[in-house]
């Protein structure tokens, strides 16, 4: 995957629901979470926080490098796992 920048969509919030962590779409009114993106791991809530305060998809990889102490080639697996479910859930913007 050869990103180099994403932005979260607006409207699109992790939430807290029973002890689980999932994505909804605020402007939803039946508030339910998003068609193929079920609850989300540790690794993915980091991730969105991240996205928030407005890391780059190379600064992402470091940051979960380092976080999980793991190296950056499996980090970076990891964050186009992430990456692929936010696209395919239509909750992030690709940059130039």
């Amino acid at each position: 995957m050869n990103i180099r920048n994403v932005r979260l969509k607006p409207g699109f919030v992790l939430k807290e629901l029973g002890g689980e962590f999932c994505i909804f779409d605020e402007r939803d009114s039946q508030n339910g979470s998003l068609d193929g993106l079920p609850s989300v791991n540790e690794t993915c809530i980091f991730l969105w926080n991240s996205l928030e305060r407005g890391a780059g998809v190379t600064e992402l990889a470091a940051l979960l490098s380092e976080e999980k102490n793991i190296d950056e080639e499996d980090a970076q697996l990891e964050l186009e796992e992430f990456l692929a479910k936010l696209i395919h859930g239509k909750v992030i913007e690709i940059e130039d």
